[in-house]
């Protein structure tokens, strides 16, 4: 029954990602809606069960979402990966842990994307400035993102 939920809840940040993300945006910085909720199913769901997840919610993001086609999808795999295998070692029930966590992650994640863009963009500067802000801006959207899942996860879900 969990899984059914959070691929639930997968579907529902998928949607919201595709359709607001612009409303969401700070200086044409959008953060990513789909992060959060890979890093989550990471730590709640065994292996196999969380990379074909994210496998898969990233792959439609990406095909609703085509600005870099696999790149963002592979990302979201290796992250799922790592954060599944060493995630343990984090005690889950303080805050600060999970904000530092979710700040490495991002920082990982947009760093790769920086790196990435550095090597097309001239103005590379401008580009680790833009990095800087949307890490932090990122970091906070996905502890509300992962706040409201953490709410919904405890919802009970009767289907009789």
């Amino acid at each position: 029954m969990k899984n059914i939920k959070l691929f639930i809840f997968g579907l529902i940040i998928l949607f919201f990602s595709l359709v607001y993300t612009n409303e969401v945006s700070l200086y044409r910085i959008t953060p990513s809606f789909l992060l959060p909720w890979v890093i989550y199913i990471s730590m709640r769901l065994n292996y196999k069960v969380c990379m074909s997840y994210s496998f898969f919610f990233s792959l439609a993001n990406e095909l609703l979402n085509p600005q870099l086609l696999g790149f963002t999808s592979m990302l979201y795999v290796i992250l799922s990966h790592f954060t599944n295998k060493y995630h343990e070692s984090f005690n889950k029930d303080k805050f600060t842990t999970i904000l530092f966590s979710l700040f490495l992650i991002n920082f990982i994640f947009y760093s790769i994307h920086w790196i990435y863009f550095s090597f097309t963009s001239s103005d590379t500067l401008y580009l680790l400035q833009k990095t800087g802000i949307n890490i932090v801006y990122s970091t906070l959207v996905s502890c509300m993102i992962i706040g409201l899942i953490y709410l919904a996860d405890k919802v009970r879900i009767n289907f009789s």
